[in-house]
């Protein structure tokens, strides 16, 4: 492999760590405890909620205790956000910088589409852990559950640039601060998958003979993006007097089942891989379907999808730290072989589809 102007070096991940906002809630016990009654006029809303295939949630807001007395307002809920985000980023920001030398952080880039307050989080957190004063800091909001990749790629940029410098990427989303009493079949499927989470990644430009098993972490080979706004309509994300608002058409796993396959292809083609020499699938869960068509379009075998499913499950769909949630989950329990390689991949508003290629 040749890397140049076609094939950036590519970046090392030398850390990983995800933090919950909260303690786990059994999805049975959180339309019990409010969903129950909140949905009584829609049909089939019970049905509706457990089908997304989500078995806990871990919240900063849970519903009964956050909104049994009313619905808070806007400056209540972004500041529990702020407060969220921040802590998420102090336990993830503490555990990849762990035996590391804080100045030698030149890059940091905070994620969160569910919240905006300045200062932004990284710069109250690079003060809190004494990053370097010249620190270039960049906030990615808004961009939805796709925005992990807008924030690696910014790092990536970064260490092109500055080799000799780490890049960090915090992603924070907290959505339960954003729950609306607007009781349709398309907000209980809504309600029932969003959960959050934070996660923060911590990045190196690759020095040296590019061999795998060295264990030094993970190389990032490659990203590959599309958008699709012919479908811009199919899920959105705005920002309303009382809350942000989420909308998300039933047909989402359709147009990214047809678009999924030649989509992966133009990611692995430069690299000369085809979806056969891929071992490994974080794929975005949007919601079961979405896991589901895009195995089915990609003959992807159950195994490779069950890292997928395992963090739907647990964790709910956090939007943007939920691919690194995954990419956890596959290299504590999946444990790659070196030289194993592996598709992240992420789909938001747009319809945006997001990918990087990595090598284990």
């Amino acid at each position: 492999m040749t890397w140049g102007a076609s094939l950036p070096r590519p970046a090392r991940l030398l850390g990983l760590r995800v933090a919950p906002a909260g303690p786990a809630i059994a999805q049975q016990e959180l339309f019990d405890s409010f969903y129950r009654d909140l949905f009584a006029e829609v049909p089939d809303a019970e049905k509706l909620f457990m089908s997304t295939r989500v078995d806990q949630r871990r919240l900063a807001w849970p519903p009964s205790e956050y909104y049994g007395d009313g619905w808070p307002g806007m400056r209540e809920r972004i500041e529990a956000w702020e407060r969220g985000v921040l802590a998420m980023g102090r336990e993830t920001v503490a555990g990849v910088l762990e035996g590391v030398d804080a100045q030698q952080v030149g890059s940091y880039t905070f994620v969160s589409c569910t919240g905006y307050a300045g200062p932004t989080p990284e710069m109250l957190l690079a003060k809190e852990f004494g990053l370097r004063q010249n620190l270039r800091r960049a906030f990615v909001g808004h961009m939805g559950c796709y925005a992990a990749f807008n924030g690696v790629k910014i790092g990536l940029d970064a260490l092109a640039g500055r080799p000799d410098e780490l890049a960090m990427v915090t992603c924070a989303e907290v959505c339960s601060v954003h729950l609306r009493p607007e009781a349709t079949k398309e907000q209980v499927v809504i309600t029932g998958l969003f959960g959050d989470a934070g996660a923060t990644a911590l990045l190196a430009a690759a020095d040296g003979p590019l061999d795998p098993g060295d264990g030094s972490g993970p190389l990032l080979l490659g990203t590959h993006t599309e958008a699709h706004p012919e479908t811009s309509s199919a899920m959105t994300w705005k920002v309303m007097d009382d809350a942000f608002r989420m909308t998300l058409s039933p047909y989402v796993p359709l147009y990214l089942a047809e678009a999924v396959k030649p989509f992966v292809e133009r990611l692995l083609a430069p690299h000369g891989l085809d979806v056969s020499d891929v071992q490994h699938w974080a794929i975005h869960p949007g919601g079961p379907k979405i896991i589901e068509f895009v195995g089915e379009r990609l003959d992807l075998p159950d195994a490779a999808l069950q890292p997928s499913l395992d963090i739907l499950s647990s964790w709910g769909n956090c939007s943007s730290p939920t691919v690194l949630l995954i990419l956890d989950r596959i290299m504590r329990q999946s444990r790659p072989a070196p030289g194993e390689h592996g598709v992240l991949m992420a789909f938001g508003p747009g319809l945006t589809m997001e990918s990087a290629l990595v090598r284990f």
